[in-house]
């Protein structure tokens, strides 16, 4: 038997010993929330509050797209009362099956129900005018896709969050499932559901004056984070990464001509990824670096950063050309 079956056994019986009669209860005498990121974390507390107690599995810092939690994490989720995740990132792709199985009374919901989910046909990004297989030599019709490493499952889009109308759906999803969780502090939560609500169609709004008169407008971006953001103010996101890889010298020629020709002047940069092909790209066409951080805890204040960096940017493209 290899060392890692013997490891990973270990591992599970340990857990499972930790877990035993503490299964769903909290220490602190209140419901026990685990979520995947720490955007989420901010939708819950704005609804429950202290009501609840919200465990986040990705610290911050970490990418969601290789988190491997540790056994105390998956330990401590025996704590659980429900486990929100938020869809489709690859922390929850590799381990829900795992958490589900070693949780069997712990409900799992997942966040992205009833939002309009972008697929990798819809993310089409073409190489210099060349589909992928064309440029692999194999011909076919398909465009290159900007398709994220260990964040998608069945080509979907996993940023859900980063977008203050899919936020909105977020937000229902969240309060629909407190509500059973909570039976005596219903008309706490709705009114708070209703103030988070109505946060949201605000700071829509907001953004939709901030970005007004810049519709069709480009932008540049290492990883494909801001594909919902782009979607909802009629935006073209260009990202560094294609599925999930580096990307190659061909597609970086291909990136720094589109620039220069459309006067792109900002570059956004996950400060969770690699700066040094966006850092080259910068100085090959004069852009700036700017970060951002999709997992900020603080999500309010991040989406109305992105939007101003997002029309500064595309108000300065436009006044070039």
């Amino acid at each position: 038997m290899k060392i890692q079956t013997i490891v990973s056994g270990l591992l599970l019986v340990w857990i499972a010993s930790c877990r035993t009669g503490s299964e769903n209860q909290s220490t602190s005498g209140v419901p026990v929330v685990s979520v995947s990121i720490l955007p989420q974390k901010y939708f819950i507390e704005h609804i429950a509050g202290d009501l609840v107690k919200v465990n986040v599995m990705v610290p911050p810092g970490a990418s969601p797209a290789t988190y491997e939690p540790s056994a105390s994490q998956l330990a401590r989720l025996a704590e659980s009362d429900i486990y929100m995740r938020i869809g489709y990132i690859g922390f929850e792709m590799s381990w829900m099956k795992k958490i589900r199985d070693m949780n069997p009374s712990m409900n799992v919901t997942d966040l992205s129900a009833r939002v309009d989910l972008i697929t990798t046909e819809e993310q089409e990004v073409t190489v210099q005018g060349r589909t992928k297989e064309q440029e692999h030599g194999h011909g076919g019709d398909d465009p290159v896709h900007a398709e994220e490493h260990g964040h998608s499952h069945g080509g979907v889009d996993p940023h859900i969050w980063m977008s203050a109308r899919n936020a909105r759906i977020i937000a229902t999803n969240i309060y629909r499932e407190l509500l059973p969780l909570l039976p005596e502090n219903q008309e706490e939560l709705l009114a708070r559901y209703r103030l988070l609500t109505k946060d949201l169609d605000s700071l829509d709004t907001v953004i939709e004056e901030m970005l007004d008169g810049l519709e069709g407008g480009s932008f540049m971006i290492y990883h494909p984070a801001l594909t919902y953001f782009a979607r909802d103010y009629r935006l073209e996101q260009y990202p560094l990464e294609l599925e999930g890889k580096t990307p190659s010298p061909a597609h970086m020629r291909w990136l720094t001509d589109m620039a220069r020709k459309n006067n792109i002047a900002t570059i956004f940069l996950q400060m969770q990824f690699d700066q040094d092909n966006a850092r080259a790209l910068a100085r090959e066409t004069g852009a700036e670096i700017v970060q951002i951080n999709p997992l900020d805890p603080d999500w309010y204040g991040q989406m109305l950063y992105i939007a101003q960096k997002l029309a500064e940017t595309l108000q300065q493209e436009d006044t070039e050309r």
